[in-house]
């Protein structure tokens, strides 16, 4: 920051570092469109009161002191990371190609049966010998996205022989729920648009929780919002700078 006074309206690129369970680094990624980058120091003050007949209720001392250091982060836009950080999971890599299945289901007429894979790009519905193949949109109803089929007719309420391939996919998927703690180093690029200075914000380490549910089928664009503690490296005597 320039050593002159001047206001901030401020824009930047947020980096974030995604820590292992283990707290290893796993390198900084660009995440989103942070718009809102909020480190704020909470304080605490005790007071030593006087109760004498001409000074009760002042102060005779005075202690204020750091008790935690916190910071808040909102998102209009977001990758897979980011997101599994909101549902407080992970984000795995399910880049795959062209490949095969086979599955075997019950058949229910009227009702919607899963195969057990999803994406399909083909699907083959036979009896259970596999001598009888049952014809699309005559005996059987299927969802290719999702991986279900659903019997029309009665001969297909039985054991079914399932086969096609799997699309090939590329991307992330998501599994919720499965980490009780997201660490995170955090370093922001930012602009001073008031004077053109450059502003950066670097945050050792900050434990994060989502504050915000994300929904779907909402008609505005979700928002993800997380809340956090900020905390101080054994090599470092503050949690955050800013330069």
């Amino acid at each position: 920051m320039l050593n002159v006074q001047t206001g901030m309206i401020a824009g930047g690129d947020l980096y974030m570092d995604f820590l292992d369970d283990l707290g290893a680094s796993t390198g900084f990624v660009l995440v989103g469109n942070c718009k809102k980058f909020a480190p704020k120091v909470e304080t605490e003050t005790k007071e030593n009161k006087l109760n004498g007949r001409a000074t009760l209720g002042q102060t005779a001392d005075s202690y204020t002191r750091i008790t935690s250091s916190t910071i808040s982060l909102a998102f209009n836009r977001y990758d897979p990371a980011l997101l599994a950080a909101a549902f407080m999971g992970s984000a795995v890599d399910q880049t795959a190609a062209l490949a095969p299945y086979a599955a075997t289901i019950t058949g229910i007429v009227g009702k919607w049966v899963s195969v057990g894979q999803t994406d399909l790009a083909t699907c083959v519905v036979k009896n259970t010998t596999e001598v009888t193949t049952y014809v699309l949109g005559t005996d059987y109803e299927v969802n290719l996205r999702t991986g279900m089929i659903k019997a029309i007719t009665a001969p297909l309420a039985a054991v079914l022989k399932i086969s096609g391939n799997v699309a090939a996919k590329t991307g992330s998927k998501i599994t919720g729920a499965t980490r009780p703690m997201v660490n995170v180093v955090l370093r922001l690029d930012g602009k001073n648009f008031a004077d053109g200075s450059a502003v950066q914000v670097t945050v050792w380490r900050a434990q994060l929780r989502s504050d915000s549910e994300f929904d779907f089928m909402g008609e505005d664009f979700p928002e993800l919002t997380f809340s956090g503690t900020m905390t101080t490296p054994a090599d470092k005597s503050w949690p955050f700078e800013v330069v």
